[in-house]
């Protein structure tokens, strides 16, 4: 698959620049670390760095990427490479400081509450043999379920729900979404089962529509529908 071998070698690139084998792939293209039948739908490559490394060896990071092939579009957190694979940079940190723009002034990158509490779990993200870091399922499947986007939100939660179903039979991952959930505000929680609802409810009225991709995810609507059942099912445990 193109977009994971790209994927990998954005992760490699990092590996050499101050970040090492602190860059975690995560968003759509979170799907390429680990075995999974979802097909990811995504040219998208989105990485989150440990924002205190971006604010504090910005500029060297910039200049080691550039020496690899990937241009800086100034003012942005999105490198170009030479082969045409672009990606951007996110941050995470401490969840306490809410959703902000952090980094420095040579590298500023969005850093996301949710994404900075899920990812400072140990056992949310897994080490790739090819150096870095990917998002575990239970991992990838919170923070889908977490995020709040018009743009590709019902792509996000199909997503999540397509990986529900697939490894809903496997208890250690659904002890660690669960685990994962116990984090989460109860009123994010109903958001979170509000939005798994009518993304799967979406799907079924109208498998044609439009939502960034998410149309590709049509033929799969039992397993989606398996997916919300399972969820359901964990939400119930966790809240009755």
């Amino acid at each position: 698959m193109a977009e994971r071998e790209s994927a990998l070698r954005v992760l490699a690139a990092l590996r050499r620049s101050p970040v090492a084998d602190a860059a975690v792939l995560v968003g759509s293209s979170g799907l390429f670390g680990f075995e999974t039948e979802v097909p990811a739908l995504t040219e998208d490559i989105d990485i989150s760095i440990p924002e205190p490394i971006a604010a504090q060896h910005g500029r060297e990071i910039v200049e080691s990427l550039r020496q690899q092939g990937f241009s800086h579009e100034a003012g942005t957190a999105t490198f170009i490479g030479s082969d045409g694979t672009v990606f951007d940079l996110l941050g995470h940190g401490d969840p306490e400081e809410g959703d902000h723009v952090g980094g420095s002034e040579a590298l500023s990158v969005m850093v996301f509450e949710d994404l900075s509490r899920i990812l400072g779990e140990e056992t949310a993200t897994a080490h790739l043999p090819s150096g870095g870091r990917a998002l575990t399922p239970a991992g990838f499947v919170v923070t889908k379920l977490l995020t709040e986007r018009a743009h590709k939100g019902t792509k996000d939660k199909l997503q999540a729900l397509l990986i529900l179903a697939e490894r809903g039979a496997e208890q250690r991952f659904m002890e660690e979404v669960l685990q994962f959930f116990r984090q989460v505000d109860r009123i994010r929680l109903e958001d979170v089962r509000a939005g798994a609802q009518n993304a799967f409810l979406a799907l079924e009225r109208d498998p044609t529509f439009s939502d960034a991709g998410a149309e590709g995810y049509a033929p799969v609507l039992r397993q989606v529908e398996a997916g919300l059942e399972s969820l359901l099912s964990l939400l119930e445990r966790l809240h009755g």
